[in-house]
């Protein structure tokens, strides 16, 4: 029987995972079909109900805005659980939720060779910023500033740090975050042009969750100032290590992921 999975989001036509878990097929000799579906958030429950009562479905990659939304299908693993926001559904008779940005996030870092962060900026509140927080907490981070556009909606990235027990300060994007050892930007790329160098200039290294196009303003800054810089690929990739395990059973490498996604990016452009 073709076993069958894909990603759901909207949009999701963008999406490079398509080409990570189909290239993964590929290197295993896996039957396996994976397609990209844009879904509103009104036709998720239908959309997902559907598949649960097919066999042929293994799983769906999950991004914005279902979330947190997809907790309602499947028992969530303890970082999906603590973070309220999941990115794989594996269905079957006992659906779970799963959060692989977490150790995808520390998969990303530990390729590059970073040292262990103590102190970060992350810029934004969403499901992305929590997730990145709880992988740094795994790292030894001790003390995050928060930079929003709203303090009010800091709330849960603030709630999140107390349980982890990391020192958290709130501050306008305008306002300097102070020296860190990484700054992470999850909001859109052009809101980030304003802060771009001083935030680079501010930290040992930076992560964009952007990665198309690239450099984003702060990968640029990054650059210029001589500092690492991973991006969206490099968590992309992370993730989809353990996304595609828990899907198929079989393993594929960090480098392995990205390459296809990279691969995807050139054939889109045309290079």
């Amino acid at each position: 029987m073709l076993r069958r999975a894909g990603v759901v989001g909207d949009p999701a036509h963008h999406s490079l995972s398509p080409a990570i878990h189909r290239a993964g097929y590929a290197a295993h000799g896996l039957d396996w079909s994976y397609d990209a579906y844009t879904v509103a958030p009104a036709d998720l429950d239908g959309f997902i109900r559907e598949r649960l009562d097919d066999p042929s479905w293994a799983g769906l990659s999950v991004t914005a805005p279902h979330k947190e939304a997809v907790l309602a299908y499947g028992t969530p693993d303890e970082p999906t659980r603590l973070l309220g926001a999941g990115n794989t559904l594996l269905l079957g008779d006992t659906p779970t939720v799963h959060n692989t940005d977490v150790p995808g996030f520390v998969r990303a870092w530990r390729a590059h060779d970073l040292a262990a962060p103590a102190t970060a900026a992350i810029v934004g509140n969403g499901a992305t910023a929590r997730s990145i927080l709880l992988a740094l907490a795994g790292l030894g981070l001790r003390e995050l500033t928060v930079l929003v556009r709203n303090p009010e909606r800091a709330a849960d990235v603030t709630r999140l740090a107390g349980l982890l027990g990391v020192a958290v300060d709130v501050r306008l994007l305008g306002e300097d975050p102070g020296p860190v050892d990484v700054l992470a930007n999850t909001i859109p790329a052009a809101a980030t042009a304003p802060h771009a160098a001083a935030w680079a200039a501010s930290a040992r290294s930076v992560f964009d969750v952007v990665y198309d196009p690239w450099p984003t303003p702060l990968g640029e800054a990054a650059t210029d100032t001589g500092r690492p810089a991973l991006n969206g690929l490099d968590l992309l990739a992370g993730q989809a290590v353990d996304q595609f395990h828990l899907m198929t059973g079989a393993a594929v490498g960090f480098d392995a992921c990205r390459s296809a996604a990279e691969l995807e990016l050139r054939r889109r452009a045309g290079l």
